[in-house]
């Protein structure tokens, strides 16, 4: 929602899913040359190979695959995958332009190529300002703020509920919650940098072992509890608000699903004023407020039992975000 509220803007480039797309090695190294972090934005992670080639996609994948597509399920480039298919139909042109400009590049920390790679979308885009959005970024704060000592968060966050739900249709998070509940067992904790892929040195040659003998069917008839999913959750807005409010107050907004959903002009007027006071403009307030639709939270279909262990396994986020009074059932 965010994102393509974000991308209505004229100044503003929304960078969808760049830092998600690359999996497990979107932290991983120091000096690189430009023509390394190319070849790093056109390779799948084995584990995004292992969902694309037996057809487990996440409504976030945009490429689209098929007659006349230049790249098959297992090839296509992270990049492709959502960041800029969500800026232009014309996307593979404008990955190989990208790619040239970025393989030209000599050796640089892998956080100044990601800058370049979206100053030179913003600037082939006309755009002033950049945003770059992923789900589940929290986790990588500390990482972000040490390449980008300049750069704000949002946190825009909704009821553990019904984001425990949403993640259980996600193949991407149930990954992640099988995961963490491995580690959990063996006595490890899943939200340390150590052991979070992006910023982990073990997980890329864990991942690339277990996905090289997927079983893409057992994977279809894997059961995950639901109160894993709002395990998951409510550590990782834990230890996320930890890294945030470790951060100065002015850099950083937080912004609430439900609020922006029932007052979107107001919610988003402070949302724009954050990202910069000057790019105000009530033509793109009325036309993004006009996107949010109300519905129903999904967690009211719960069974009294079911929702019953899942508000348990959600109530220490809960009450961190305010949707459980401090010290409350």
């Amino acid at each position: 929602m965010l994102s393509n509220m974000v991308r209505c803007h004229r100044s503003l480039l929304s960078i969808s899913e760049f830092f998600t797309s690359l999996g497990a090695y979107a932290f991983r190294g120091g000096v690189m040359t430009g023509a390394a972090v190319a070849r790093r934005l056109g390779t799948l992670s084995p584990a995004g190979r292992a969902l694309l080639e037996n057809g487990l996609h996440v409504d976030e994948f945009l490429y689209p695959l098929g007659p006349g597509a230049r790249y098959g399920a297992g090839e296509v480039p992270p990049i492709l995958c959502t960041t800029l298919p969500h800026l232009t139909e014309d996307h593979e042109r404008l990955w190989d332009e990208l790619a040239a400009a970025l393989s030209g590049r000599g050796s640089a920390p892998l956080g100044e190529h990601y800058r370049f790679v979206f100053d030179w979308l913003a600037e082939r885009f006309g755009r002033s300002v950049w945003l770059e959005r992923s789900g589940a970024s929290l986790l990588f704060v500390p990482t972000l703020a040490r390449l980008y000592p300049d750069a704000r968060f949002v946190h825009i966050y909704r009821d553990g509920r019904d984001t425990a739900l949403s993640m259980r249709r996600h193949h991407f998070f149930r990954l992640r919650v099988q995961m963490a509940e491995l580690l959990h067992r063996v006595g490890l904790d899943p939200m340390a940098p150590f052991n979070v892929p992006g910023t982990s040195p073990w997980v890329p040659a864990a991942e690339r072992l277990r996905f090289g003998f997927f079983d893409a069917e057992r994977y279809r008839r894997m059961e995950i509890p639901l109160p894993a999913f709002g395990r998951f959750w409510s550590e990782m807005i834990e230890r996320g608000l930890g890294y945030l409010a470790a951060l100065p107050e002015e850099r950083v907004l937080s912004l609430r699903y439900e609020d922006v959903v029932a007052e979107p002009e107001a919610e988003l007027r402070r949302f724009i004023r954050f990202v910069g006071p000057d790019l105000e403009a009530d033509s793109w307030l009325a036309e993004v407020s006009a996107l949010p639709n109300a519905k129903a939270p999904a967690w009211q279909s719960l069974e009294a039992s079911e929702l019953a262990a899942l508000e348990r396994a959600c109530s220490p986020g809960q009450r961190l975000l305010g949707y459980l009074p401090a010290g409350g059932a």
